[in-house]
């Protein structure tokens, strides 16, 4: 029969384990002396999270279209404690004619485009109209932008290797030398 005095133990103990794995403090008083700093981090968030809606809004039709080219890409941060947010430095080119300029901006990025924070990357914008230094990054058209200089395909994309073994895609033809027989 469960033991709900040691079903307690166990998670007060798995909780300790986690606040000393954040250098957060375990104990009752320190744990409510803590608050103004879990009070500053969820402000944070929220401001991050209103830019992130700003940003949505760009590049959905109501910012100006233009490719960044990246002159430095800093990690200073993260948004919710799980996606780096990147200070990125860049000459910006819109599309609109408008002469080109350096800005530099935060933007957070999935962990799956922090490959593209680099020197000479290009990266698609969208730019609000009334303030040239809001920025937001188009991650859909940047996809269609050619990788940066020395990173590797993705699956299925040209020039993409497949694993040793894997079985070819339905309705693909067979490379050449390859044996017919998938199994």
């Amino acid at each position: 029969m469960p033991n709900p005095f040691k079903d307690w133990a166990r998670m007060n103990r798995a909780n300790n384990e986690y606040l000393q794995s954040q250098g957060r403090p375990t104990g009752f008083f320190g744990q409510l002396g803590d608050i103004p700093n879990r009070m500053h981090e969820a402000a944070n968030d929220t401001e991050i999270g209103m830019k992130l809606m700003r940003h949505h809004q760009l590049t959905n039709g109501a910012g100006v279209r233009g490719v960044a080219l990246i002159d430095g890409a800093w990690h200073v941060g993260t948004y919710a404690s799980t996606s780096p947010v990147y200070r990125i430095q860049a000459r910006i080119e819109r599309e609109d004619g408008m002469e080109a300029y350096i800005a530099t901006f935060d933007s957070v990025v999935a962990p799956l485009h922090t490959t593209r924070m680099q020197q000479g990357a290009e990266i698609a914008v969208a730019v609000d109209p009334a303030n040239p230094m809001e920025i937001a990054i188009d991650w859909l058209r940047t996809g269609q932008l050619p990788p940066p200089e020395g990173a590797v395909p993705g699956p299925g994309a040209p020039g993409a290797r497949r694993e040793p073994g894997a079985r070819p895609e339905p309705g693909a033809r067979p490379e050449p030398g390859a044996s017919a027989d998938p199994a």
